[in-house]
C-alpha cells in the first residue's frame, strides 16, 4: 500500500515542476549516474517518476481545490496552503526510495507556490 500525499499550489504542478524538481533535490553527479524517468500515464491522468527502475512518486492530475465547506469534507483537517487554487494527489512506495519521492514532491509544490501534506 502507498504513502499517500496531498499538494496544495498556487499553479498546477504538471511535467515541468516535476522535471525542475528532480534537479534541485538530485546532485549532478546523481543525475548523471542514475536512470530517473518520468512517465505520463492513462493519457496525463498521472505522471510516474522512476528511480533505478523504481517507482518513486505518482502524481495524480491536478484539480481546482473546492470550496472551503466542501474542502473540510473532502479533505478533513488537512488545510491549503494560503491562496493555493489547486491540489492533486500523489503516492509514494512504502520502501526507503520513498524519500526520494517525497523530496521531489515537495521541491515541486515549493516551486508552484503551495505546500505538500503527507498522510501516511
Amino acid at each position: 500500500m502507498p504513502r499517500s500525499s496531498l499538494a496544495f499550489t498556487r499553479e498546477p504542478i504538471d511535467v515541468d515542476a516535476i522535471a525542475s524538481a528532480i534537479s534541485t533535490v538530485l546532485t549532478p553527479e546523481e543525475l548523471a549516474t542514475t536512470p530517473i524517468e518520468l512517465r505520463p500515464l492513462d493519457d496525463g491522468a498521472a505522471l510516474q517518476v522512476t528511480f533505478l527502475d523504481s517507482v518513486v512518486l505518482t502524481v495524480l492530475r491536478p484539480r481546482l481545490v473546492p470550496s472551503a465547506a466542501e474542502s473540510r469534507r473532502v479533505f478533513g483537517d488537512v488545510s491549503a496552503s494560503e491562496g493555493a487554487v489547486w491540489y492533486a494527489e500523489a503516492y509514494t512506495p512504502w520502501a526507503a526510495e520513498a524519500v526520494i519521492g517525497q523530496r521531489l514532491l515537495e521541491a515541486a509544490a515549493a516551486s508552484r507556490g503551495g505546500n505538500v501534506t503527507h498522510q501516511g
